[in-house]
């Protein structure tokens, strides 16, 4: 077997997933692609402003064409909802192909990770986007859903979900904001969880064959980091963007149009990122989408 890392990211670093909407997009947009195009994944992380990936390699050059119709596809949703322009992602996106089986082991952890190296959780599996916590669960993250019991408002939005799937679409922001827009909290947790299960592709039968069970490879993800030497990344605290952003949505700036706003008011947010929290100057730059600073 040999597979190949894909690692995404955003335009000068900076942030792109602020909402779940856009985490969504990005999530159905992918699933409905590597349906499309009979895809392997074996492994998978949403962070901040990048992305990872592992495929299964097969023949034929498909995963050079998904990224080309991923990232462009996503654009178009991701720049009308914003009103932006230009692309999102830089250009090319890395890659790193893995022969063997240690090899291959280590890939998948370094992937799944990612969130646990971001400090955003202890395990990999109690982050939603790597997609550990739906195997056979699913409402990992929110209460266990029964349709029969459910409001009318949702049972209605699940059907459009259901509806949207069957149909081999993705769900962009217009639709979302249609599916969640009568529902109370908990119920746009079960709707989230929803929607990831229904559109989950991770190829857990191949993770089962790699480690022989599910259990063992959870195991093996929580006790080896992995390496990627092969690709330029960043670890650091990633948790200093989720408090960024809930900071700023209290000072009234939800993102990711920050480049839209006056000298003053992005001396005004950064001054209260440093005083509350400390972040890094470049973590700022990154989340606020300001300009690499010249050399």
């Amino acid at each position: 077997m040999v597979v190949k890392h894909v690692f995404l990211k955003g335009r000068n670093g900076w942030g792109i997933f602020y909402r779940i909407e856009d985490c969504l997009v990005y999530f159905t947009l992918y699933s409905v692609l590597v349906r499309q195009m009979h895809l392997c994944v074996l492994a998978f992380s949403i962070m901040f402003n990048h992305t990872h990936s592992l495929f299964k390699i097969i023949a034929g050059g498909k995963i050079s064409d998904f990224q080309r119709r991923m990232e462009s596809c996503f654009a178009r949703e991701y720049n009308t909802e914003y009103k932006r322009t230009g692309p999102v992602f830089n250009c090319p996106f890395g890659q790193s192909d893995k022969k063997g089986i240690k090899n291959i082991i280590s890939a998948i952890a370094y992937n799944a990770n990612n969130p646990v190296a971001g400090r955003m959780c202890k395990k990999a599996e109690e982050n939603r986007w790597t997609l550990l916590a739906y195997y056979n669960n699913p409402n990992p993250f929110s209460k266990k859903l029964v349709k029969r019991e459910s409001r009318h408002v949702m049972r209605d939005a699940l059907k459009i979900v259901d509806l949207y799937y069957s149909k081999g679409k993705h769900l962009g922001y217009a639709v979302l904001r249609r599916i969640y827009a009568h529902l109370d909290m908990e119920e746009k947790r079960q709707m989230t969880d929803y929607i990831i299960c229904k559109y989950n592709f991770l190829s857990y039968e191949d993770l089962i064959e790699i480690f022989g069970s599910f259990d063992k490879a959870l195991e093996t993800i929580s006790n080896i980091a992995g390496n990627e030497y092969e690709l330029e990344d960043e670890y650091g605290d990633h948790s200093n963007y989720q408090k960024m952003l809930s900071l700023s949505r209290q000072m009234g700036f939800e993102g990711p149009n920050f480049e839209n706003l006056s000298s003053r008011q992005i001396r005004r947010i950064s001054s209260a990122f440093y005083v509350k929290f400390n972040p890094k100057t470049d973590q700022i730059r990154k989340f606020l989408h300001l300009s690499v600073p010249r050399k």
